[in-house]
């Protein structure tokens, strides 16, 4: 049978948006977001009013992207005067315009409406992030009042159930025993009535006796002959009949007593309710790999996230620290060559390094690409470092000595810092003088500011401690024994969740342990059920998304995996 030719009516190109009539488009003018044809470019740009404007390859996609974020800020017309502002008065914390200035902002704080409309971007980004985080966090209660109310109605439903069920158990119960007394009483009765019909027959038996003994002494009375007399009179009155024995009626017998009293406390029979725990929601927590990327390297030993598309890897043996745009596949767009030990984001996207053996702080300046000294923590070397919520840097740092035989000169703790480099406060030992740490590896802070560090007390002994802003211990978890039985537990990363949990990554047992605040194990995740093998760092990104950065497996090959997981808790 043939099927019938569908028909495909000729699209009409669309002309140019000024002239209206070529429609060899070419151009795109990013701020008025109009396309045009050659001839209308190079009329757009002659116009006084659009000189500063953007025009972009029109089918190019990569310039499209590249443009998408350009601001405008030379056409901001002043409230005042019949000009555009030009600059931005920190002081007055307005735009102004060159009259402005002259008149009124001659010694204020002046800066460029680029450079602040930048700085508010960011700022703006910055609170639209910790928005997501509050609406995710909202989000995240819903569904667990929504699973409490569910697992709530389950468990009333069970509970009136269980009523319904002790009901008819009693009922049962009941209605055998009241047939059991019913038994026992129609027994009693019998054996009552067969007792009295006995009696009956005794006694009826003996009063015929009685009354035959009577008729025959009277038949004798009424007799004329004396010889009857005697006869009778020796029969009968030397041998007098005995009075027959009344055997002593039954006075007891059985009777049912209810136990009206006990009514009130039916409770002790039946059951009552008691206070218990209402069901815990949301207790099973999922992963769920949404993206998969394969690297060019054989380690992806820290991953920083800066947005959907731009994440910073590192890789020691290699000497790297890449920043790579992410769509379909990774591209590098900046390799550089230094150690990284640990990295940590910066309000701005910067990153603060610690590197190998070093005894400053780097800062990475993002967009320029540049790496500089921070601070300085001389003689002592850097190893974990992380940026709170607060702005505070913490640091986890070390001498030089034996990793793992310390001595009374060996110094290991951790330092917080505030964003002017100065020192604010440091931890390295607790209220009885013991040691916190031994190598601060890795460095994290919760919802209730607890410092959180992994802990490198021995080639095969690694722990996570947590303190609080007293520098006392408030828990420690050294694995789970379930999964940690006959391997070694090596947490290599660790991060925290704007809910609180606490995500340690244990690479030998290709396990994610997800702990609470208080450092309880609620669940120890085998990773290899998503695909994930030899995880090595980890990232929360501003949308919650979980990014895992793993090792290849081999160390010949280079082609180690990145993975975004969506986690629910």
């Amino acid at each position: 049978m043939a099927f019938p030719q569908s028909r495909r009516q000729a699209q009409v190109p669309k002309p140019c948006e000024l002239c209206e009539t070529d429609t060899a488009i070419k151009w795109k003018c990013v701020q008025c977001n109009t396309h045009m044809c050659d001839k209308c470019k190079k009329i757009h740009l002659k116009v006084q009013t659009s000189i500063r404007h953007d025009i972009v390859d029109a089918y190019n996609i990569e310039a499209k992207k590249d443009m998408e974020h350009t601001i405008i800020t030379n056409n901001i017309p002043c409230q005042s005067h019949k000009k555009f502002n030009c600059m931005f008065c920190r002081t007055c914390d307005r735009l102004v315009c060159a009259d402005c200035i002259t008149a009124f902002h001659k010694k204020h704080d002046l800066d460029s409406i680029d450079t602040v409309c930048d700085e508010r971007r960011q700022n703006l980004k910055q609170l639209r992030s910790r928005l997501f985080e509050k609406v995710t966090r909202y989000e995240t209660k819903e569904r667990q009042i929504q699973d409490l109310k569910t697992k709530y109605n389950n468990f009333l439903a069970e509970s009136v159930e269980k009523i319904n069920l002790q009901e008819q158990l009693i009922k049962v119960e009941v209605s055998k025993y009241a047939n059991e007394l019913r038994k026992q009483m129609e027994s009693e009765r019998q054996r009552i009535e067969n007792s009295m019909l006995e009696k009956e027959k005794q006694c009826e038996k003996n009063k015929e006796n009685l009354l035959k003994k009577q008729s025959d002494i009277q038949e004798v009375l009424e007799s004329e002959h004396a010889v009857n007399v005697f006869i009778a009179h020796k029969e009968f009155c030397t041998n007098e009949v005995p009075d027959a024995p009344f055997e002593t009626l039954l006075d007891e017998t059985k009777d049912f007593i209810p136990q009206k009293d006990n009514l009130k406390n039916i409770s002790n029979l039946f059951g009552s309710l008691q206070k218990t725990n209402l069901p815990k929601g949301l207790s099973q927590i999922t992963f769920d790999v949404i993206k998969s990327y394969t690297t060019n390297i054989n380690t992806v030993e820290k991953v920083l996230i800066l947005d959907d598309r731009t994440v910073w890897i590192s890789n020691r043996v290699l000497s790297s620290l890449r920043k790579i745009n992410i769509d379909l596949t990774i591209k590098t767009v900046k390799d550089i060559s230094v150690e990284v030990y640990d990295m940590a984001r910066k309000g701005n996207n910067d990153i603060f390094l610690s590197l190998f053996d070093s005894t400053n702080v780097c800062l990475l300046t993002t967009k320029k690409g540049t790496i500089k000294p921070f601070l300085s923590i001389s003689p002592l070397v850097t190893c974990g470092i992380h940026v709170t919520k607060q702005n505070e840097i913490i640091l986890g740092v070390k001498d030089l000595g034996c990793p793992f035989k310390l001595t009374d000169k060996s110094c290991r703790k951790i330092i917080i810092f505030g964003m002017n480099g100065k020192q604010k406060q440091s931890y390295e030992y607790d209220k009885h003088k013991q040691r916190l740490f031994t190598i601060p590896a890795r460095i994290t802070s919760n919802v209730n500011n607890d410092i959180l560090v992994i802990d490198r007390i021995s080639d095969k002994d690694w722990r996570v401690v947590a303190i609080d802003r007293e520098g006392q211990v408030k828990w420690v978890y050294q694995g789970n024994p379930e999964v940690n039985s006959d391997k070694l537990f090596y947490p290599i990363d660790i991060l925290t969740t704007s809910e609180g949990q606490v995500l340690v990554n244990d690479v030998i047992t290709n396990a994610l342990h997800v702990l609470s605040g208080e450092g309880d194990l609620l669940t120890c995740y085998a990773m290899k059920d998503q695909g994930i093998f030899y995880q090595f760092s980890m990232d929360i990104d501003s949308k919650g998304q979980l990014w895992v950065g793993c090792h290849s497996g081999n160390e010949q090959r280079s082609d180690a995996k990145l993975h975004v997981v969506k986690m629910h808790f």
